[in-house]
């Protein structure tokens, strides 16, 4: 899956990868993978910690304790399934990654409302 970032925004109609017909948003895949990569609450919180910024490896083993093998891997999965990328100083949100952070939390947040209230 490849998103390109041009100088005028986000292209998220390119296709998933060089030389294939479909975009990412017209499989099932791509949703899939970036939904079983999630699942981990740890990868969750990296992507919170990110946030709308930018954070070096360096900073994210600081932060979470984690070895630099684990955080490779740990940015790898969430690189592959589109919900950061790899920029010069570090590592930043894509706008697919701010949308299932922010459709995460909705959900989350009305899950424990209908917990709590039912």
């Amino acid at each position: 899956m490849n998103i390109d970032s041009g100088q005028s925004g986000w292209d998220l109609f390119k296709p998933s990868a060089p030389g294939e017909d479909k975009k990412w948003y017209e499989t099932s895949n791509g949703h899939r993978f970036a939904g079983e990569v999630l699942q981990l609450p740890i990868r969750r919180k990296i992507m919170k910690y990110i946030g709308s910024g930018i954070k070096s490896k360096e900073e994210i083993e600081r932060n979470f304790g984690l070895n630099e093998a684990a955080v490779e891997l740990h940015l790898g999965l969430l690189e592959r399934a589109v919900v950061i990328e790899k920029i010069e100083n570090g590592y930043r949100s894509t706008p697919i990654g701010i949308a299932y952070q922010k459709n995460f939390e909705d959900f989350a947040s009305e899950t424990s409302k209908d917990h709590f209230n039912g």
